[in-house]
């Protein structure tokens, strides 16, 4: 009797630490506080498996997806967590700029504070023409950018152009209106068509998945944009780089493709 009974005991001392090493919300909100974020994403999540009707589970589920992707940039980890947030949650509601950031992965066109760009000429690398492109103005919604163009050292012209996202897709301020530069998610053959100071412009996600290597050095997970002059006999090659926008510009036409301007540098100051 006195096995069976220690046994049992036993048996429950097991049921209450089992208990007591459930998700807790409260304990991941603790762990991303502390830093520890990593650990909080993995504690967000099994808490909304764990507890689906909990009424923080669609936030532990935004709170996971928000930091596998803006602070690891882990956008395989995200997708999942976040298509179970839209199909079983349809009512939940998040700020309109979290949205974006979380759902925009890889971003392929980030236009943070801070960041800056230099571009020149692939013939050169840069020392008869350069243009140097730096976020002057940033808000939930959008950048303004600024871009400076220099032939040698002399500054030939400088201008700013507004960026934006409408729903997904990501675009630059024309004047009164706007061209449409990425459509977000981009995918193997994707097109859409837009206009811009070309007149009407036809876009086309030629490849992705793409190993580019310029000035700035080698980028991995690329994705290469046709962008042509509607009835045009040539065509723009743009490559992008996720987390660090466009990489290599090229102009192209039947059976030929010229490298026109690279990125020399990238800085994300803080």
């Amino acid at each position: 009797m006195a096995t069976k009974g220690a046994a049992i005991q036993f048996f429950f001392v097991i049921l209450l630490a089992a208990g007591g090493c459930a998700p807790r919300y409260g304990d991941a909100v603790e762990l991303e506080r502390q830093g520890r974020l990593a650990k909080a994403a993995e504690k967000y999540k099994a808490f909304a498996l764990k507890d689906p009707s909990a009424p923080e589970a669609p936030k532990a589920l935004m709170a996971a997806a928000e930091i596998y992707v803006i602070k690891f940039g882990l956008c395989a980890q995200s997708k999942p967590l976040l298509e179970r947030l839209a199909r079983e949650y349809p009512s939940f509601k998040m700020p309109e700029d979290l949205f974006r950031r979380i759902f925009i992965c890889p971003d392929y066109f980030p236009s943070g504070a801070g960041l800056k760009w230099t571009y020149g000429d692939s013939q050169t690398l840069g020392r008869n023409a350069r243009q140097e492109v730096e976020v002057a103005d940033h808000t939930a919604k959008g950048a303004v950018i600024k871009n400076a163009f220099y032939a040698g050292k002399k500054l030939v012209s400088s201008q700013r152009r507004t960026y934006s996202f409408s729903d997904l897709n990501f675009m630059e301020g024309q004047g009164r209106g706007a061209t449409l530069l990425l459509s977000y998610p981009l995918e193997d053959g994707k097109t859409w068509a837009s206009s811009g100071q070309e007149g009407r412009l036809e876009f086309r996600v030629e490849k992705t998945g793409l190993k580019i290597k310029v000035k700035a050095g080698e980028f991995s997970n690329c994705v290469k944009i046709r962008r042509r002059a509607a009835g045009g006999p040539s065509w723009i090659y743009e490559y992008y780089a996720p987390w660090t926008g466009r990489v290599l510009t090229a102009v192209a036409g039947p059976g030929f493709e010229n490298r026109v301007t690279e990125l020399l540098s990238y800085e994300e100051k803080k």
